[in-house]
């Protein structure tokens, strides 16, 4: 036998064999335990995240192609209508019938109307478009002021002969000359422009791109190597070279001079401290970086928002948020921080309520809320200032809120900064609200009727009357002139106040 105290050295090897033998039976155990439940698992975690992968590529297909076929409808839309344009706009050139004269230039002032809107549907916010759009202004100020001229004056004999009437001064055709060359001229290098895309394959979706990337400083050069963009920039250069027409003072200027850029120059330091002011409030969150001065009628000072979390600056490399404070007064025009949202967790009721707290937090108090949409799980507000109980659509300040936590991206000052004149002085309208009742339609179910100042279709401002009510299942806002009781304007709402166009 073999007591305790003499194991000999061949049992200790043969204990240790069947140790280690032991061990690794369990290991084997385990990693068969392991694969048969971890390697499932991954299996199902990668066909996963491959399905949420493939359905996120195919809603963010659908979604380009769907903006895409939007682009190219509305560029279209926009060549047929200046097409129109330039034939009315020669019709009339030869017209001597005050009705056809009356119902042709109403004609006009709508395809230019049509054609504003149509460019504002592209994605062209960055390409200098200032003469085109000018134009476009221009001519149909012009063709609505004169058959507003036509339907009120009386035939008048010239005195050669009977039935010899004319309707149009010779300066009204010099005028209307000018405007048709403009035309012409417009109309032929948009369907230029339109052939060259189809030849060389070009997608709105790239120029899209390059809006969403406007703020990188190579922007320019990219917009010169796009053929959409580089055409459109060839035909505003044109535009500079053809006559200008005068317009004997009939026409409001077009690029109103900003009434609420006031105070004196202030230094770049000066606008860095207003920037950081205006978007950390203390958090001491970001730190702003100046970025460059902008040149213009009302130079800026451009700045980046950088983010002192470094998580949070990671995720801003690819967009650079950015400011803008303007050179005189130091006044902010606006602020972009732009990043995906991925879900929306706020009702567009909480978005409103973020930006109206966010605006009086920035001292634009008294601000109402006039709209909401959404888009990309992104809010967009629309602000306006009440004084006296009186809206002031002019001044509309738009806010961008992030539905899943939010945060304000985005804040346009500019038409704020524009149209706000603190010594502004109300005028008195002419007629109450009773009597503005009795001149509505007697099928509108009103729910509520307060002034309001917008403005007329020659841009400029008018007190109304703003009265928001239902006919069938559809809601309006009719605006009727506080002064002349007629109706200035009709637009047909949602729910949440956004005109449906």
């Amino acid at each position: 036998m073999v007591g305790p105290g003499n194991i000999t050295y061949e049992m200790l090897y043969f204990m240790h064999e069947r140790k280690v033998k032991r061990l690794a039976e369990e290991e084997r155990r385990s990693g068969r335990a392991f694969e048969r439940f971890t390697v499932p698992l991954l299996a199902v975690a990668l066909v996963a995240s491959l399905a949420w992968g493939y359905s996120e590529y195919r809603s963010r297909r659908g979604w380009e192609i769907r903006a895409e076929n939007q682009y190219n409808r509305s560029f279209s839309e926009l060549s047929t209508h200046v097409g129109e344009l330039e034939t009315q706009l020669g019709k009339i050139m030869v017209s001597n019938s005050r009705p056809y004269l009356v119902k042709s230039l109403s004609d006009i002032w709508r395809q230019a109307y049509l054609s504003q809107e149509d460019i504002g549907q592209l994605p062209l916010s960055y390409v200098e478009l200032t003469r085109t759009k000018e134009f476009l202004a221009k001519v149909g100020a012009f063709s609505h002021s004169l058959a507003v001229r036509l339907n009120r004056a009386d035939t008048e004999d010239t005195g050669q002969g009977e039935g010899n009437y004319q309707y149009l001064t010779d300066k009204d055709r010099q005028t209307l000359k000018g405007l048709y060359q403009q035309a012409r001229y417009l109309s032929a290098q948009l369907v230029n422009l339109q052939e060259e895309m189809l030849e060389a394959g070009e997608k709105w979706s790239r120029v899209d791109r390059l809006a969403m990337t406007s703020m990188v400083a190579d922007v320019s050069k990219r917009m010169e190597t796009n053929k959409i963009t580089k055409g459109f920039m060839m035909m505003e250069d044109g535009f500079k070279r053809l006559p200008e027409p005068e317009m004997e003072g009939n026409l409001i200027s077009f690029q109103p001079t900003p009434k609420g850029i006031t105070g004196q120059e202030v230094s770049m330091e000066q606008a860095r401290e207003i920037a950081l002011d205006f978007v950390d409030k203390g958090a001491s969150r970001y730190q702003i970086t100046y970025d460059e001065q902008i040149k213009g009628d009302y130079p800026l000072y451009l700045f980046n928002i950088v983010a002192k979390n470094e998580t949070e600056r990671q995720r801003q490399a690819q967009n650079k948020p950015c400011i803008a404070v303007t050179v005189k007064g130091g006044h902010v025009a606006w602020m972009l921080k732009e990043r995906d949202v991925q879900e929306s967790k706020l009702s567009l009721e909480e978005a409103k309520e973020k930006a109206q707290a966010y605006l009086a937090e920035r001292n634009y108090r008294e601000m109402t809320p006039v709209g909401v949409e959404a888009y990309r799980n992104i809010a967009l507000v629309s602000l306006c200032p009440v004084v006296r109980q009186t809206i002031f659509y002019p001044e509309m300040i738009k806010v961008q809120v992030a539905l899943d936590n939010g945060e304000v991206m985005g804040v346009e000052l500019m038409p704020y900064l524009t149209f706000h004149d603190p010594n502004r002085q109300l005028a008195t309208p002419r007629f109450g609200e009773g009597e503005i009742r009795k001149r509505l339609n007697k099928d509108l179910k009103v729910e509520r009727i307060q002034p309001a100042v917008i403005l007329n279709d020659q841009y400029q401002e008018v007190l109304t009357y703003e009265c928001t009510g239902t006919l069938e299942q559809d809601r309006y806002r009719v605006y009727i002139n506080a002064a002349t009781g007629e109706e200035e304007k009709i637009q047909r709402i949602d729910a949440y106040g956004v005109e449906i166009k």
